[in-house]
């Protein structure tokens, strides 16, 4: 209660803000504390919510999070229409400015405020008794889904542990194992339990968790005391879930920020520990950048055998769907705004182009939105965001997804490196050789070629380029099948927007392939057929030209 109280004061001095009433939502390894607050103060409490969170961590034991929703108010007629003559300047434009750039990114700290699940992100599948592999691009909804899906398997009465490898980035694997391990026995012991307290099973959790955190405190851990914990483990939990009758999810975040050498073996320690154990590891990562097992010797986990895959990426291989689904999202927060429709502040071939901008990302969507606005606010009297606001900003947005690069490949030496000089050549073939945005490369050089593949498949999932099609005939050679990219629009809108060059557009969900300051039409993608007349056009991207960057 004097926490309670604490929040409500503390949103009273920062920002005048009355809270209504409090909820209180204990997880195994925090407490979240949900301020509802009336409509007319919501934006002021969520900027200020992450300070009164920092002021209350000297104040209570256990990791509090604090979030704000809008009070329940009574059933009021719609809102009125944005005014068309104000468009972006209309002041819930600013609102929905404000809101997207607070929640664009979502944590274990940070409930989604809107969650669009599409049929390969569903929830009843992620939650289900079985290890899951979660792959997605950064910004392609795998915190989000894992958030839900926590929040629906306590909400159901299991258990739920929850471990960020981020902040683990630097540990060796036998101590990234240790945290994981010492999170679970966390989340047992802090959760309702039908096993009694006085029994030897509760004991034997509750040593074993001193023993980890003891570990732990070492300052190294030795490779072979870790090794030797693991069946420990497994039998503790084995015996406390038998009697438990519950499940506990494991929720493993950001698994790409370990370096490939040493997943299969961290994968390996954990599914050992948690075998037989009704104990189930879900684990979101970036596909190229995973590697989830070993052959030889065996280690981790073996898709198929030992878990089930999920790929979240909305690609633009389905671009009628990525801008449905994209859409929907950005609506759903315009509405909580009292904006019920898009066209009041994007023109049609606006909200097409974010698509192609976002390369179908729905972070990448959003972040762009927003940018997009801010530049038309720019434009004087401007009254709707237009095409060319959404080609600056994501011509502006190539400096940070280098960043990006650099950061998720920090933990692989050299990966970065290889990553940027495979974009130079590319942008150099594509830009200035072939003068084409979009390319094919062979299924031939790919299966022979495999390690050159794969530092394009690095730029695919840090988003510098986008999958097209995964399957075009030849037109020439009869059998031959290529796959069909294109750079993403960072890498030639804006200040960098070359003339006369080939590119790939899109008009109410169907590609479009144009000359850039061209005199003929553009061709239309309308049909399947008509989209592979228009990428076998496209130049042939021979891997061999990446030997030496490999």
């Amino acid at each position: 209660k004097h926490v309670e109280a604490r929040v409500a004061e503390l949103f009273s001095q920062l920002s005048g803000t009355r809270v209504s009433s409090l909820e209180v939502k204990r997880y195994p390894d925090e407490t979240s504390i949900v301020a509802y607050v009336d409509e007319a103060d919501f934006f002021n409490a969520v900027e200020v919510a992450e300070q009164v969170q920092t002021m209350l961590e000297g104040e209570v034991e256990q990791t509090t999070l604090v979030v704000v929703r809008k009070a329940s108010t009574p059933s009021v007629p719609n809102p009125e229409p944005i005014d068309r003559r104000l468009g972006v300047r209309d002041e819930r434009v600013a609102e929905l400015v404000r809101l997207i750039s607070a929640r664009s990114r979502v944590s274990s700290a940070a409930s989604n405020l809107v969650y669009l699940p599409d049929s390969r992100a569903s929830l009843s599948a992620v939650t289900a008794a079985r290890h899951h592999l979660v792959f997605g691009r950064r910004g392609a909804g795998k915190s989000a889904l894992l958030v839900e899906a926590r929040n629906r398997v306590v909400a159901g009465g299991d258990i739920a542990s929850w471990t960020n490898i981020q902040t683990l980035r630097r540990e060796s694997s036998e101590r990234i194992f240790l945290y994981v391990i010492s999170d679970i026995l966390r989340s047992l012991l802090s959760s309702r339990t039908n096993v009694p307290a006085k029994s030897s099973l509760y004991s034997s959790i509750t040593e074993l968790g001193a023993h980890v955190n003891d570990l732990l405190a070492s300052d190294s851990s030795d490779t072979v005391r870790v090794e030797r914990i693991v069946p420990r483990v497994q039998r503790a939990l084995s015996d406390y879930m038998s009697v438990d009758g519950r499940s506990v999810y494991v929720f493993i975040d950001d698994f790409y920020y370990v370096s490939r050498a040493m997943q299969p073996a961290i994968l390996d320690m954990v599914h050992a520990a948690v075998r037989d154990s009704n104990v189930w590891l879900k684990i979101a990562s970036i596909r190229h950048l995973t590697n989830w097992w070993q052959a030889a010797p065996p280690l981790g986990l073996q898709s198929g055998q030992d878990a089930d895959l999920i790929d979240l990426d909305v690609t633009l291989q389905d671009p009628e769907g990525a801008s449905t689904f994209l859409e929907g999202i950005l609506l759903e927060y315009a509405r909580q705004v009292g904006v019920g429709s898009l066209s009041r502040i994007f023109n049609r071939a606006a909200l097409d182009r974010l698509v192609l901008a976002s390369g179908a990302v729905p972070r990448d969507y959003m972040v762009l939105a927003v940018s997009a606005i801010a530049r038309a606010l720019r434009r004087g009297n401007a009254r709707l965001v237009g095409v060319q606001d959404v080609n600056q900003v994501a011509g502006d947005a190539a400096n940070s997804k280098i960043q990006e690069l650099e950061e998720d490949m920090a933990a692989n030496e050299g990966a970065a490196a290889r990553t940027l000089a495979t974009l130079s050549d590319l942008r150099s073939f594509c830009l200035d050789e072939k003068a084409f945005t979009y390319f094919l490369v062979g299924y031939r050089d790919k299966e022979s070629l495999a390690t050159e593949y794969s530092l394009l498949a690095d730029l695919l999932d840090v988003r510098l380029i986008h999958l097209v099609d995964h399957s075009v005939s030849g037109g020439h050679e009869a059998g031959s099948r290529f796959e069909a990219f294109m750079l993403d629009l960072s890498q030639f809108s804006g200040s960098r927007l070359k003339q006369k060059i080939n590119v790939l557009d899109f008009d109410g969900g169907h590609f479009l392939a144009r000359q850039t300051r061209g005199v003929e039409a553009a061709k239309r993608g309308g049909t399947s057929r008509e989209l592979i007349a228009i990428l076998r056009a496209a130049p042939t991207y021979e891997l061999s030209r990446l030997s030496e960057k490999g």
